[in-house]
């Protein structure tokens, strides 16, 4: 028996995932089902140089990087919402951080030359038809090699979306014409 779809911008997500690439996230749907967060247990980060943070270790790597990618079940037509990474980080000079996200073909990148506390990075997401979402991020930290002992965090610690609800147009007035 095939999905039936809900009505035009009619979207809905699904009470647990299909698939995440680590099993420490919680994920949750609003009551309506028109939105969903997944929150990390432990913020998905990289770094470079000595960035101070849990279970990053000194590196004399030039570039660190760490990747999640998530399916969400989801459903509906002409879907339209938006799509947010919440996270912090830190930049020396001779560093930068970068971001991408990447969901069913869509993307967007968030560069940092200079960053020292929280961020937030957004994709406008658009769709047809929606079967789930596919939902990828991965988070870049780079030093240059004239700033050799420069150190760069990027830390994640969640992901959520918001449907957008139209509004109503308003009836129009009729109007009477003076002569």
């Amino acid at each position: 028996m095939a999905n039936k779809l809900p009505a035009k911008d009619d979207v809905s997500f699904g009470p647990k995932l299909k698939f995440s690439s680590t099993k420490k996230v919680n994920y949750t749907v609003t009551d309506d089902k028109k939105s969903f967060e997944i929150q990390f247990a432990q913020p998905l980060a990289a770094g470079v140089g000595t960035p101070v943070f849990d279970g990053l270790k000194k590196t004399r790597a030039p570039i660190g990087t760490n990747l999640y990618s998530a399916v969400v079940p989801s459903a509906g037509k002409n879907v339209k919402m938006s799509i947010h990474l919440n996270g912090f980080g830190e930049t020396e000079p001779g560093t930068n951080t970068t971001v991408v996200m990447a969901t069913n073909g869509q993307h967007s990148v968030t560069h940092f030359d200079t960053m020292d506390g929280a961020f937030t990075a957004s994709l406008a997401f658009r769709a047809k038809s929606l079967t789930d979402l596919r939902v990828t991020v991965l988070i870049v930290a780079e030093r240059h090699a004239a700033h050799p002992g420069a150190s760069a965090l990027i830390a994640v610690t969640d992901i959520s979306a918001d449907t957008f609800v139209p509004r109503k147009k308003a009836a129009k007035k009729a109007t009477k014409k003076s002569r």
